[in-house]
């Protein structure tokens, strides 16, 4: 059975569909200028993802996908924030290409990344148009790409290691730079997505770790998209929640103030 990220799994897309009507609300709150979008039921918890989802599509805002393989819902979000950042750009709010939000893909296989992840990502800012319909220029499509993308590859805890430790380093500095001319990706993250990543119990610990060690403490959100239980490796959302509770049963140290919901 291949488990690898040159396949696109089914959560990948439940993941994608439901950052999509995110984003929409996201769209509509701009518009109208309020706070919390209508079009979804409204709850604590989708106001926290929708008010995790601007930030992480505005200036400094940040994202990560774990083990993303083809990198779709990364890559939703990538394009999303390109194609504000030009509207309000023609609309002279500012921002133009030089917004420090980042996202970062990680893989454990450098393969995948350079395979799948980086194609897909350069196909999905291909082509982009504003509100007006006007189509957006290639050349700097494609330098907001190289400018907002960072490709890891390797296992998780050296991941980890790199954003604890500061060098995680955006390819191409915008500003916010260190003393040394580079820009650093900080270690807490405005959301981190997950698709399939839960499918055996250690990686439902790596997951929960990684998600409840690098996500903003209290404004932080992380979305993971899996099965209720993988038949033959015992994966599967009861494991990972059980994971996440027990590391966030302190109320002291990194994993203070974080909260779970399972929907």
């Amino acid at each position: 059975v291949y488990e690898g990220g040159l396949k696109v799994w089914e959560c990948s897309v439940d993941l994608c569909r439901f950052l999509a009507r995110i984003i929409d609300d996201t769209s509509m709150d701009a518009a109208s200028g309020i706070c919390a979008a209508s079009s979804m039921d409204t709850d604590d918890d989708l106001d926290a993802v929708r008010m995790a989802v601007r930030r992480s599509l505005a200036s400094s805002g940040s994202t990560m996908e774990l083990g993303c393989g083809h990198g779709l819902p990364g890559c939703l979000i990538l394009r999303e924030n390109i194609r504000r950042t030009f509207n309000e750009e023609q609309n002279g709010n500012g921002g133009g290409v030089d917004n420090s939000s980042v996202v970062i893909f990680t893989d454990f296989n450098d393969f995948v990344l350079h395979h799948a992840t980086i194609p897909n990502a350069q196909l999905n800012v291909c082509g982009l148009r504003r509100d007006d319909g006007v189509a957006m220029d290639e050349y700097r499509s494609a330098q907001a790409l190289v400018q907002r993308s960072v490709f890891a590859g390797g296992d998780w805890m050296g991941l980890s290691q790199k954003l604890s430790s500061g060098d995680l380093l955006l390819p191409f500095p915008l500003h916010n730079m260190t003393n040394d001319g580079q820009q650093k990706v900080g270690d807490r993250i405005d959301l981190i997505l997950a698709s399939e990543t839960t499918y055996t119990p250690e990686s439902c610990e790596d997951t929960a770790f990684l998600m409840l060690r690098h996500l903003k403490p209290y404004v932080g959100c992380g979305l993971v998209a899996c099965k209720r239980f993988y038949f033959g490796v015992g994966g599967g959302t009861d494991l990972f929640k059980a994971a996440c509770e027990k590391l966030s049963i302190s109320d002291q140290g990194p994993y203070s103030g974080l909260r779970l919901n399972v929907r």
